[in-house]
């Protein structure tokens, strides 16, 4: 943490080589940090729009499955409830929409407080929440005025297109899926048709669950 404080990062994960720091999953920086020659993968567009269709409507099924007392649990491995955690986990998409319109995707956009954008909620808000969202990145990637993915935008982790933050969200959002039918498992609840390997193919997502 030291370490850290010191080259004035204040976001993980971040792997540093040398004087090479990437922040956050990031496989197009990792890949050049370690001077891997393998393309990195980013969605095209029709997969984009299919997936996150598949992903976000996954995670609200599996939100509805949870009751009020279910709220103020907290994940094992980092102190977090499972309501902030379920509103995160489709926070990112909309803060990559909106980092289009502003041009800025700041480090403060990675962890809004649930409570700060919807208020004192519970789990059929935050479902409808990811609805909204999931209805303003189809109108964005299919609509009459479609974003343009090649647009530059400036973000903590360095320059970035629009389609690698929309790219990226969407790996978020999956990663997070998957802990999230993990937690639901600890707390004895069986996930309601839950994704497998097949629905998440074609999307960057890190190798280890936690």
């Amino acid at each position: 943490m030291d370490e850290l404080l010191a080259r004035n990062i204040k976001s993980v994960p971040v792997t540093i080589m040398a004087e090479q720091v990437v922040i956050g999953f990031n496989p197009k920086e990792l890949a050049r940090m370690f001077g891997l020659n393998a393309d990195v993968a980013v969605a095209d567009l029709p997969t984009m729009v299919a997936k996150y269709e598949t992903v976000l409507t996954a995670a609200c099924r599996a939100f509805r499955q949870l009751s009020a007392e279910h709220w103020d649990w907290e994940s094992p491995e980092r102190q977090r409830t499972l309501g902030q955690f379920c509103f995160h986990l489709s926070d990112r998409p909309d803060r990559a929409l909106n980092a289009y319109l502003t041009g800025l995707y700041a480090n403060e956009d990675r962890g809004r407080d649930v409570a700060d954008v919807l208020g004192d909620v519970g789990f059929e808000e935050v479902a409808l929440n990811i609805e909204d969202v999931l209805r303003r990145v189809n109108h964005a990637l299919t609509g009459e005025a479609i974003i343009d993915l090649d647009k530059v935008l400036d973000t903590y982790m360095g320059q970035k297109t629009a389609g690698e933050m929309m790219d990226l969200a969407l790996g978020h959002s999956v990663h997070h899926l998957k802990q999230l039918y993990e937690y639901v498992s600890i707390i004895g609840i069986d996930p309601i048709d839950p994704l497998g390997a097949e629905d998440f193919e074609g999307i960057s997502v890190p190798t280890e669950l936690f």
